[in-house]
């Protein structure tokens, strides 16, 4: 079962994105940002030029903006805050962060769901802060939600928990190697005295670890791990980091998605990973999808991992193991007859298809996207492609440029996305 959902009283946007999918289990929202799609930020939440020191700080007002519309698409669907398991939050800088975090209490203090909270370089809007999505459990879909609060890792000081289990999944936010005390954990941090160290392994060493302890004690293990998203600030630590990735994970890794960001939350920080495991018994089957008709994965990851009817896809890029697709290519001597983002929008598109036909659906049951690009000015282009592709139901979306270049050079956009294909 599968539901478009159209929130009253939200504008849409005018790019080829639901505001709202529900399946059997999980509500997915795209990404809000205090927008009202047509003069820029929305007018409750700018800031008047001629006065532009009176009043609240531009995060609290964008974020209680964005937070009432969030609650209007849980309300449209039965469902309130507290269902809420997941949220993942571009914003385009530090400075201004404590206020979304302290805004987001009044909507939020209980229940807290899992968060990862990254920063870009730009949002959809020019003057949008933060951009938020998420997805939440539906409570009469026989999936429970329970939050674990556990001692054995530092405590988030915005108050996240370790952990969440809805239903046979368990999900983990975006984990840094922090004591939450003094920066980066005693056991993650290196002596630049010595050459041997390397911050990018400690960390990434650090963070696995964690999510271990965190597992074990709730009966699982990293081998349960199926989705994972990996927000590096330096792309140029990604061998390290597949290093390490080989090390824990052997033969049958999760699906991944690395996604560059521009600043983590805490100073010294490169690597934050979320994840979602899948219990062993909870009445879902795990299954490793490799399609035949998609270029093989680049990196130490499938293409994708099935956990019932939930596909998690990994890092979808135009780019095989030679580097950028040659079907994506521009001609030098031609460069203005084509457009390389839709090339390699319809170049990500055709083996996200052929992904999901090997898991038993299509490019049609695409139910929640992510996309980054390394131009903003490329979005127009990206989803006149995507909604030629999703025709009738696109899936959410959130989107956000960074700075820090992509996994492949030449790259353009990069899409983490999740299908739902019941069996």
């Amino acid at each position: 079962m599968k539901r478009v959902i159209v929130p009253e009283e939200c504008p849409a946007s005018p790019k080829a994105q639901s505001e709202a999918i529900e399946t059997e289990h999980l509500l997915f929202f795209a990404g809000q940002m205090a927008t009202d799609y047509a003069a820029g930020v929305a007018p409750e939440a700018a800031v008047d030029p001629e006065n532009p020191f009176a009043g609240p700080p531009p995060m609290a007002r964008q974020t209680h903006v964005i937070l009432a519309r969030m609650g209007k698409i849980l309300e449209s669907a039965g469902l309130g805050f507290e269902d809420l398991i997941r949220i993942e939050q571009f914003i385009t800088g530090r400075e201004q962060a404590a206020w979304y975090s302290a805004t987001r209490q009044a909507y939020m203090a209980r229940a807290h769901p899992t968060s990862t909270r990254v920063v870009a370089k730009a949002l959809e809007v020019p003057d949008a802060l933060i951009v938020c999505d998420g997805f939440a459990l539906k409570p009469g879909s026989g999936w429970e939600k329970q939050t674990h609060d556990l001692e054995l890792v530092p405590k988030s000081l915005t108050g996240y928990p370790a952990a969440q289990s809805a239903g046979p999944f368990v999900l983990m936010p975006g984990m840094i190697a922090t004591d939450y005390a003094t920066g980066i954990h005693p056991d993650a941090r290196v002596d630049p005295t010595f050459w041997h160290q390397s911050a990018i392994k400690r960390q990434t060493e650090y963070i696995l670890r964690t999510k271990q302890k965190v597992l074990n004690e709730l009966g699982l293990d990293l081998e349960n791990i199926v989705q994972t998203s990996v927000y590096l600030t330096h792309m140029e630590d990604l061998p390290a980091v597949d290093h390490v990735w080989r090390e824990f994970f052997g033969d049958e890794p999760p699906a991944r998605s690395v996604i560059p960001c521009d600043d983590l939350a805490i100073g010294g920080s490169r690597i934050e990973v979320s994840s979602i495991s899948l219990r062993p018994g909870g009445g879902l089957e795990r299954r490793t999808i490799l399609s035949p008709d998609a270029p093989p994965p680049l990196f130490h990851e499938p293409h994708a991992v099935k956990t019932g009817p939930y596909l998690w896809l990994s890092t979808q890029i135009a780019a095989d193991e030679n580097g950028l697709a040659p079907e994506v290519r521009v001609s030098p001597g031609l460069p203005w007859h084509s457009s390389p983002i839709k090339r390699q929008t319809e170049y990500i598109l055709k083996n996200a298809d052929a992904i999901c036909r090997a898991a038993g659906g299509s490019l049609a049951d695409v139910v929640r996207s992510q996309t980054v690009f390394h131009d903003m000015a490329d979005l127009h282009g990206a989803f006149e492609v995507w909604g030629g592709a999703f025709a009738d139901a696109p899936p959410v979306n959130m989107s956000a440029q960074t700075a820090t270049p992509m996994p492949v050079p030449g790259c353009r956009i990069l899409a983490s996305l999740a299908a739902y294909i019941p069996d």
